[in-house]
């Protein structure tokens, strides 16, 4: 079916591309000739070209799942700058915003649509495709449809489902990390039938593969310290918020601006911390892995893991963000057992037992809402079991959970289901710890290697290149990472000014005036319809509630504002804060 279209030709006319990366002229052949197929290519090796290419070739209208927020409004204002039409849908939009989207799917009018994977439990999406002609369906991350991956999300799972909604006439799942039992996983979730799977480009030759053994976090701060001065940008992901904060704080203490970034902060903080990232504001930020899905920057340099990550498949794809660029760039794991035994610990607390989870339904039955740490309290259990419960009854949707700065709250939806009617497949969920268990086991063991880490890391993958040795990793070549620096500890304080070390560099400000112009912003962004973070990042916002402008040079004298803005909002920014410059001229006391 595809030898009617010269491939070459097309890669230049449409995407400006001179020549296929490694791989990709084949799996778009297989795409095209109709076979289901499976591409498992690592990040920054030019997935999208797969399914892009195609959706200009065929005729209707292409849809891609997938669960990254930036790269749907990335990648569809890259298309519309070459003249092809495309868009995305997600829970950013406003409603009115979203509504007249989906009339224009409707109407045929783009050639790709990117929506998160949980746009399909919206009736009127689902109404929206109905009559659409889908020649092609592409599901990205398809890993997370994998009970078995590093980052199974349910909402993938409706997405063999969907599927057969659109009708699609073909099918490709995309992913950077799957083993060979997570490509069959995926294969037997989304119904395929007899799938053409390629696997290729996950030599990264550029990148340095390192594994460091050190004795505590002073060591590790110090290598951080050192790796971030010797030259950024860089990444540092820990296993937890609070190593999170860890970092940040000692990186600040000692002279380096670091940026955090986790689940707990609300959507236009992360906005607002990817921004600073990718605008070369900030050299550094460290992270769960919340962070990186979707991060699409070519200059980083290194990536360090502050801790043991959970499993080789995420630890491969976070280290995927260093040297898009083809430069050279560090990947440095610091490893300690002591980070080994709080991962098993983590793992444990992600999977309560039967008595345990019974408990904690009926105290949030009775609950109906809260605190999870009140409710951890309430049944005897530790916040960690709570939160892994609460996580579980979501899913088969008997309560809601808070979001962002509200994460740690729930409210119950089915008060009158009794535990036994839940549907918790605790089989499931036992046969998924004893996974995880081996997942972190098969990481030790890479740490353990004693001859070269890119073939350890090519033939755990399944890539034929994996060489008998290399010139890019600590076991070959010896070490590359810099000596630890000498780092400057934190006197001894209260927790308050431990927490003020690790905020937001701009957060001496009136907390009123702030929520003054987050209303405004939110009139604003409706107004406008676009994203909040469109019309001011929250870092502006603090340092606006601080400087409280009163005219044009003052407010130009605030980081973030700019006379784009003055000429936009500059009026309304001044007579939301014009009742707090008053309360300053009469010498009231900060709020």
């Amino acid at each position: 079916m595809e030898e009617r279209f010269d491939l070459e030709a097309a890669l230049r006319s449409h995407l400006g591309y001179q020549s296929f990366r490694p791989g990709q002229e084949e799996i778009v052949r297989s795409v095209l000739s109709g076979r289901p197929t499976i591409a498992v290519m690592p990040t920054g090796s030019g997935k999208s070209l797969c399914y892009q290419l195609p959706a200009v070739l065929l005729e209707g209208t292409t849809i891609v799942a997938s669960p990254l927020v930036a790269l749907m409004k990335d990648q569809s204002d890259a298309l519309a700058l070459r003249g092809i039409a495309a868009t995305f849908v997600n829970s950013s939009l406003p409603d009115t915003e979203r509504h007249d989207r989906q009339e224009r799917i409707r109407r045929g009018e783009f050639k790709i649509v990117y929506v998160a994977p949980e746009r399909f439990r919206s009736a009127s999406f689902r109404a929206c495709v109905a009559g659409v002609r889908v020649p092609l369906f592409a599901i990205d991350e398809a890993h997370c449809i994998s009970s078995w991956g590093h980052d199974f999300r349910p909402d993938y799972l409706r997405l063999a489902e969907a599927r057969g909604h659109l009708r699609a006439e073909r099918i490709l799942a995309l992913t950077a990390t799957a083993t060979p039992e997570v490509r069959g996983d995926i294969a037997r979730a989304l119904a395929l039938e007899d799938p053409r799977v390629f696997v290729s480009g996950f030599d990264r030759p550029n990148l340095f593969l390192e594994v460091l053994r050190v004795p505590g976090d002073e060591e590790k701060l110090g290598r951080i310290l050192a790796l971030a001065r010797k030259g950024g940008p860089g990444l540092v992901y820990t296993a937890t918020r609070k190593n999170v904060g860890k970092v940040v704080a000692a990186l600040r203490r000692n002279g380096v601006l670091a940026l955090g970034y986790h689940a707990g902060m609300d959507d236009a903080e992360r906005t607002e911390v990817q921004d600073r990232f990718h605008g070369g504001e900030a050299p550094i930020v460290v992270a769960t892995n919340a962070f990186g899905m979707g991060v699409d920057r070519g200059d980083v340099r290194f990536v360090a893991h502050f801790d043991v990550p959970r499993s080789l498949e995420a630890w491969y794809q976070e280290i995927g963000r260093a040297g898009r660029d083809g430069r050279p760039s560090l990947a440095l794991l610091l490893f300690n057992f002591a980070d080994v035994a709080m991962q098993r610990r983590m793992i444990e607390a992600s999977h309560p037992r039967e008595p345990l989870l019974r408990k904690l339904w009926e105290e949030a039955r009775e609950m109906g809402e809260g605190a999870t740490d009140a409710l951890a309290e309430r049944a005897g259990a530790r916040p960690q079991d709570a939160q892994a419960a609460l996580k579980l009854f979501s899913r088969g949707g008997h309560l809601e959970r808070g979001r962002g700065r509200d994460a740690q709250s729930f409210t119950v939806s089915s008060t009158d289901v009794a535990f036994d009617d839940l549907g918790i497949d605790l089989e499931t969920g036992a046969a998924r710890l004893l996974h995880e268990r081996r997942m972190l086991d098969r990481m030790v063991r890479f740490a353990d290697e004693k001859s070269c880490r890119r073939r350890a890391v090519l033939r755990y993958f399944g890539d034929p290149a994996a060489p008998a040795s290399c010139n890019a990793c600590d076991l070959c070549v010896g070490a590359q990472a810099p000596q630890a620096e000498p780092i400057v500890v934190a006197s001894s304080r209260t927790k308050r000014e431990a927490a003020a070390e690790a905020a937001p560099l701009d957060a001496d400000f009136n907390p009123e005036a702030f929520q003054a112009l987050r209303t405004l912003r939110t009139q604003i962004a409706r107004e406008d319809r676009v994203p909040p973070y469109v019309v001011f990042h929250d870092s502006t916002l603090r340092a606006l509630a601080h400087a409280l402008p009163t005219d044009e040079p003052t407010f130009l004298a605030v980081r973030g504002a700019g006379a784009g803005r003055w000429q936009k909002y500059g009026d309304r920014v001044v007579s939301a804060l014009a009742p707090f410059v008053a309360q300053r001229a009469e010498g009231a006391p900060p709020a």
